[in-house]
Parts: C-alpha cells; sequence; structure tokens
C-alpha cells in the first residue's frame, strides 16, 4: 500500500464549493481500482487550503491506472476551475505507526 498526499489551494471563498463538487465527483476516486480509501481535509491554518489523502494498493494503481484514465478527468473537471494552482501531490509509503 501507498499514500497519496495532495495538496489543494483553493480561490479564496470557493471551499464551499469546492466541498460539494469533491462530494458529487468523490465516487469515481471510490470506485477506481486500487483505491482503498480516501479522505478530504480542510486545514486548519487556511480555509482555502486542503488535503486529500488516498491510500492506493500500490504505485501503479494511482499513476498508471487511476491518473491516466477518463474517470481522472471527469473527477478533477469540477475541481480545477477553484484550484489556485496546480495540486502538491506526494506519494508515500504505508508504514505502520510509530
Amino acid at each position: 500500500m501507498i499514500t497519496e498526499l495532495a495538496l489543494l489551494r483553493l480561490l479564496p471563498g470557493s471551499a464551499p464549493a469546492f466541498e460539494r463538487a469533491f462530494a458529487s465527483v468523490a465516487p469515481l476516486l471510490a470506485g477506481a481500482d486500487g483505491c482503498l480509501r480516501y479522505r478530504l481535509v480542510p486545514t486548519l491554518d487556511d480555509p482555502d487550503v486542503y488535503l486529500l489523502e488516498v491510500v492506493w494498493r500500490d504505485l501503479a494503481a494511482h499513476t498508471q491506472g487511476f491518473e491516466p484514465s477518463d474517470a481522472h478527468a471527469r473527477f478533477m473537471a469540477p475541481l480545477e476551475p477553484m484550484l489556485l494552482s496546480e495540486p502538491i501531490v506526494m506519494h508515500l509509503p504505508a508504514g505502520e505507526p510509530s
């Protein structure tokens, strides 16, 4: 398993609309082959910054499966107009909590 972390910076004031749009396309992410679970979390530091955490079966499920897919394009389409910049994406190895 691997964890994808995506830092999402939104246009100021767009958080409520972003959350509604995300809820409408979340089934595309949840239904992706290899997606084990996800959560979208608003940061406490800035109301216009969110963290998307997705646990994937493996890196290929995300980068070779979901990323180039039509489902990913449909997932991102309603979200992109509310993003201030490209998401910052990192992949972390799954590990046991300390």
